[in-house]
């Protein structure tokens, strides 16, 4: 079956490797076990992101001016 959640330990290429799946009332996976990220990789990854968020912002609005 196809997976969106790039997190969940069993999404493997977008595909789930679960043979029986447990569809809750909301229509979500029950099997789902999403991985744990060592909080200093985790702080340090989005404060990476930002800054390279914001670059792309500050060139895109000066090439504007």
């Amino acid at each position: 079956m196809k997976c969106e959640f790039e997190y969940c330990i069993f999404n493997r290429d977008f595909q789930c490797s679960v043979e029986k799946l447990e569809i809750n009332s909301f229509g979500m996976c029950d099997t789902c076990i999403v991985i744990s990220l060592d909080k200093k990789f985790f702080k340090k990854e989005k404060e990476r992101q930002l800054l390279e968020l914001k670059r792309r912002w500050d060139e895109s609005t000066d090439n504007k001016n």
